[in-house]
């Protein structure tokens, strides 16, 4: 019997990263898994997993016209023009060699995905409805285009059942990518941690400049000193993250060490789970990382940075998605002064955890939506 052919279509780093263990939790023999990124360069996938072309990284990381009308003309003066019509070539030329399309991403990844033909598997990992209910074209499209879909939370799988659309909720993945190793970075059990998320895009070299002056402040309004970790994603070369610290003023004690303003920071490129799990407060300006923060039960607090993604408005639609898990503030300063404040405060912390851990879920969605699709392939 000939191999079973899976191409999975996926637009961002995140959503990358959460189809993989989906991926992961499927059987190797006969089965060929194809990948096609439509944002960034897909170093996420496993080396085993074909991936498509044209790739490529623009200004708006991804985000087009809701990074603003700035951010989309560099987009189209760096050719995204030609690009996405390249990308719509190479998944016309797929049709009639997948058995199922996994689509992994927003209604966007979707309509893209269809042009491969064939049924298509629906992983709406970004959306909620905690933030907004689909629009009436967005309902359309996934009724036009999917067979099935699946969903982060409850909520939103029960809005769009009410509409009439297959959607089923099984958990969030983005918790099944959250394995600790054990690392301890050195750190006794009982000491207190800030975990620092920049966040995937490049604007991280900005912000993450940000977040150290609030973990400084931070750090000096609270006894005993907590222990700091930068959680840098690996996509994101380290020698930027080197020149920004050391222009802010920071000085690098080994690779992964470096002092500013007073404190000693450790960076870490490749525990990112353990960065998480060891953390007593979060401090960020990223996406799903936050998400899967709040999963583990711990606060995060954010600020606007710079950059195309982390605004205002993402983070007023990010804490409609996590409730009191996310403390929104309006500056480093005040970002600050919250975490000294629920590092001092042991009940406020479980309270907003809780909030985190019941929004978010619990982890195994990745084997149970892999079930699926050999169920699906199987047919």
């Amino acid at each position: 019997m000939r191999p079973r052919n899976l191409l999975v279509v996926s637009n961002g780093y995140g959503e990358d990263l959460e189809v993989t263990q989906v991926l992961r939790a499927l059987p190797p023999d006969d089965l060929s898994i194809t990948a096609y990124p439509l944002v960034g360069l897909g170093r996420a996938f496993p080396p085993d997993v074909a991936i498509l072309d044209p790739r490529g990284e623009f200004p708006s990381g991804g985000f087009g016209l809701r990074a603003g009308w700035t951010t989309l003309r560099a987009d189209l003066s760096q050719g995204w023009l030609g690009f996405w019509r390249a990308q719509r070539k190479t998944l016309r030329s797929q049709r009639g060699r997948a058995d199922l399309v996994v689509a992994a991403g927003d209604v966007y990844c979707l309509t893209m995905a269809s042009l491969a033909g064939g049924p298509t598997v629906f992983l709406e990992l970004p959306r909620s409805e905690y933030i907004a209910p689909h629009s009436p074209i967005e309902r359309w499209l996934i009724r036009r285009h999917a067979c099935q879909v699946f969903t982060r939370d409850e909520v939103t799988a029960a809005g769009l059942r009410r509409r009439g659309i297959r959607a089923q909720c099984l958990g969030f993945t983005g918790m099944d990518t959250l394995a600790p190793s054990g690392e301890t970075f050195g750190l006794a059990a009982d000491r207190q941690v800030i975990t620092l998320l920049p966040g995937s895009k490049p604007a991280a070299y900005d912000n993450v400049i940000l977040l150290l002056q609030a973990a400084a402040l931070a750090a000096g309004q609270t006894a005993p000193v907590p222990a700091v970790l930068v959680a840098w994603p690996p996509n994101l070369p380290r020698a930027g993250l080197g020149d920004a610290v050391t222009a802010a003023g920071g000085v690098w004690l080994d690779p992964d060490r470096f002092r500013f303003e007073g404190i000693d920071v450790l960076v870490t490129a490749d525990r990112y789970a353990d960065a998480l799990h060891r953390a007593t407060v979060v401090l960020g300006m990223a996406g799903a990382a936050h998400e899967q923060a709040a999963g583990l039960g711990k606060p995060v607090v954010a600020f606007p940075g710079t950059g195309p993604q982390f605004t205002q408005r993402f983070l007023r639609e990010q804490q409609r998605l996590l409730g009191d898990a996310l403390v929104v503030a309006a500056t480093w300063q005040e970002a600050a002064r919250a975490a000294a404040g629920l590092l001092g405060n042991p009940g406020e912390r479980t309270r907003r955890g809780r909030i985190g851990m019941e929004r978010q879920g619990a982890p195994g969605a990745a084997a149970a939506i892999a079930q699926y699709l050999l169920q699906r392939l199987s047919a």
